[in-house]
């Protein structure tokens, strides 16, 4: 577990994801009010967690458009699966 009290604001983006989900994680279940200091580092690591789950969606919906784009070329090029010609299955005539 990472010693919260020696995380820098600055160091937020050295961390890794785990990391900066334990320290949201000890700052929200802490009983006494933040300070200053933690509130601004619960805020940076926050903000820091949106934009990696940001930048891991835009991948996915890339490798989803590629995926695509490939099963497009195929079915032009007459090699598609039964499913790239609108066939999934049911009744056989």
């Amino acid at each position: 577990m990472i010693d919260v009290a020696k995380v820098e604001i600055n160091d937020v983006h050295l961390l890794t994801e785990d990391e900066v989900r334990d320290v949201v994680a000890h700052l929200t279940l802490m009983q006494e009010p933040l300070s200053q200091r933690q509130a601004d580092l619960l805020t940076e690591a926050e903000l820091w967690l949106q934009e990696d789950e940001v930048e891991i969606r835009d991948y996915w919906n890339d490798v989803a458009d590629d995926v695509e784009a490939d099963a497009d070329a195929l079915v032009s090029a007459g090699m598609g699966t039964d499913e790239d010609y609108g066939y999934f299955g049911g009744d056989e005539y």
